[in-house]
């Protein structure tokens, strides 16, 4: 909805619990005003039968709440029949063992049960029947509540509809806003797997034939360098060649699924959005036209007098109405003009019935606290829904009304009042927050696959950069060697071509894992390819690494670095030698990576007096960054003198790093000496 105060509060990540634990409030009010009516309204003594007849809507009540969880829902539905049949027992027994005075409603949360657990159009027609079965028996069997006929039947059929449709609501807006929640992710991953989709198309178009290229080229000089090394010289050039275009055209992909700004598209009323907005202004109406059928029920029963008939008809009209516009107004989205006074006429109406010489019993007040927490903004909204349920409250515990006499339950009857004033008005409530929390959810859906896609496109080109880039900058950086070495050590050289062949191979295979959105790296083997791609370069290369298995965090974090830093090493220095140290300590795995060769590579912050950091949307080590932080960890980089190193510590599952620049400059220095 468009306005944040009309009807619903802030939207969270946890909107299908807080939907959930709506509806079970819901209907735990719902028990608590049915027991309450059960052991204050009865005229006499509170008996032990109205003990049991409470102990029985207790028990009836059982089911509905647990199909409010999503746990038990499944358990339930699957022994649907078995479930309605014991509901049915529980709903009807009643009637033989109490006759009328058996409380009418019961009925209704079967009928609610029914509409939730039956599929199809069929469950409205057994519904139906629930219903029609709770009335004949009640007229033909056990006999009306109360005296007119027509008014007891009136209100058999109305607690009955009431009481059904509030289960069946409650429970299944509920369900819509669990549904959309669900739809989120689905929807994110859709737009994640366009996302790889193009970035497949993208790369193969850029870099598949590049590399097919390459590798063809390569193959043809193996074959050439035994028989013609000027010719297998030229074709290891060409490759060289290839692999630089390639390269660029790495960039090229890497920059062009960075996000970008993007127009944020509007979002079309969908499907279960307008479903449960619907559902919530169909069984709004309907309880409003139950209350005020009861309501003109009670006006013209004989006792009350034609003056005050007439105005117990026209105010319960003039409530209803008015609750109709202010339901709409938050449905739609906000607060009309004129809202602060359609509200105080309906409190004004609601609150005149206690005026003498009107002076009567009539719960409306649950519509204006209702009103109020749909329009007015803020907390405030729940501090007037206090005063409302509170004022009415204390007004029929101490003003005198007609055609009451006191009673030794009168504490118990003034419970019951307050609950049914506190029930209506968050029954009103629920049921335009829940429609818009639908509503939100579906728009959140849609930023939601937006971000996930622009999120794709920022993990494609980080993936495209960190997994591509080095594999083919060491396929150029072979090609030169090679060039050098033939004519001079032809098996050396032939030893190289095998490797190149072989990076081409990783390459293509490194190109497949980008568009799958996986990327299973070794930190094992990428320590062994940066030795040998290092020592091909003319590197000195130290590597140490702790004995047995490393944690799978380290794959996932420390292989990319690795690549990264070596990657930089052969395209940004001038290096004769290379250390790579992997320590563990503390169950926190420490990766450092240094060079003598410092004059031109980048650095990310550090610490006082260290080069300015290249601040490149995108580049390599600030993609690092990114990764080493989302472990928890920290990633550095600089250098002293001719010395340039970078270090990444990521810490055990659950225990986080500090990332505080301090610490990851004490850890430098302290690893360095």
């Amino acid at each position: 909805m468009a306005s944040t105060d009309a009807a619903a509060p802030e939207l969270a990540g946890d909107a299908p619990r807080r939907a959930t634990a709506f509806a079970v409030m819901i209907l735990s009010l719902l028990l608590v005003q049915k027991v309450t009516d059960i052991l204050g309204l009865h005229p006499g003594p509170v008996t032990a039968s109205l003990w049991f007849q409470a102990l029985f809507f207790v028990g009836l009540c059982v089911v509905p709440v647990l199909y409010a969880f999503p746990g038990a829902r499944g358990l339930l539905a699957r022994h649907r029949w078995t479930v309605l049949a014991v509901q049915g027992v529980l709903t009807w027994a009643p009637l033989a063992l109490f006759g009328s005075s058996w409380q009418p409603g019961g009925a209704g949360l079967l009928a609610g049960l029914v509409l939730l657990s039956v599929p199809g159009r069929v469950s409205w027609l057994l519904a139906g029947m629930v219903l029609a079965a709770e009335v004949g028996v009640r007229a033909v069997v056990t006999g009306l509540p109360w005296a007119p006929a027509w008014s007891g039947a009136l209100w058999v059929v109305v607690a009955t509809v009431d009481d059904g449709v509030v289960v069946f609501a409650m429970i299944r807006l509920a369900q819509v806003v669990r549904e959309l929640h669900q739809a989120r992710s689905r929807a994110a991953e859709l737009s994640a797997a366009t996302e790889r989709l193009h970035a497949a198309e993208a790369l193969q178009s850029a870099v598949g034939e590049h590399l097919s290229d390459i590798a063809a080229t390569v193959a043809a000089a193996v074959r050439s360098l035994p028989v013609d090394p000027a010719r297998a010289r030229g074709q290891i050039a060409a490759a060289g060649q290839a692999a630089r275009e390639a390269v660029a055209r790495v960039r090229a992909v890497a920059a062009g699924h960075r996000p970008r700004p993007q127009p944020r598209p509007g979002t079309p009323a969908p499907d279960r959005a307008v479903i449960g907005a619907r559902l919530s202004w169909a069984v709004l109406v309907v309880l409003l036209c139950g209350y005020g059928a009861q309501g003109l029920n009670d006006a013209f029963v004989p006792y009350i007098g034609p003056r005050l008939t007439t105005f117990l008809a026209a105010g319960t009209i003039v409530v209803m109405v008015l609750q109709l516009r202010h339901s709409r107004m938050a449905l739609d989205g906000g607060r009309r003009r004129a809202w602060q006074l359609t509200l105080g006429l309906q409190a004004a109406v609601a609150f005149a019935f206690f005026l003498p010489p009107l002076r009567t019993y009539f719960v409306l007040a649950g519509f204006v606290a209702g009103s109020v927490l749909l329009l007015v903004p803020g907390r405030w909204r729940w501090a007037g829904y206090a005063a409302v349920v509170l004022g009415w409250t204390a007004l029929y515990a101490t003003v005198p009304l007609h055609g009451y006499t006191a009673s030794d339950r009168d504490a118990i009857i003034t419970l019951y009042v307050g609950i049914s004033v506190a029930y209506s008005g968050l029954l009103v409530y629920g049921l335009c927050w829940l429609a818009n929390t639908g509503r939100q959810l579906e728009a959140l859906r849609g930023e939601l696959a937006e971000m996930a896609g622009l999120q794709e496109r920022l993990r494609v080109a980080r993936d495209v950069h960190d997994l591509l880039g080095l594999g083919l900058s060491a396929v150029a950086l072979k090609a030169d060697l090679v060039a050098r070495l033939i004519g001079r050590d032809d098996d050396r050289a032939a030893a190289e071509i095998e490797q190149m062949s072989r990076i081409c191979a990783a390459a293509r295979a490194d190109m497949r894992q980008v568009t799958a959105g996986h990327q299973w790296l070794s930190l094992e083997d990428e320590l062994a390819a940066a030795s040998q791609i290092l020592a091909s370069a003319g590197i000195e290369v130290r590597v140490t690494a702790p004995d047995g298995p490393l944690p799978a965090v380290a794959d996932d974090v420390l292989a990319p670095v690795l690549r990264e830093a070596v990657t930089n090493i052969l395209r940004h220095s001038s290096a004769t030698t290379c250390t790579i140290e992997m320590t563990a300590r503390d169950g926190a795995l420490r990766l450092a990576v240094g060079n003598d060769g410092a004059t031109a590579q980048i650095a990310m912050p550090g610490g006082a007096g260290e080069p300015a950091v290249n601040s490149r949307p995108g580049s390599g080590l600030a993609n690092l960054t990114d990764r080493v932080r989302a472990a928890g960890g920290w990633l550095v980089s600089g250098q002293a003198g001719d010395r340039f190193e970078l270090a990444a510590e990521i810490p055990p599952p659950g225990q986080p790093c500090v990332d505080d620049p301090a610490t990851a400059r004490t850890s430098r220095v302290a690893l360095r000496s």
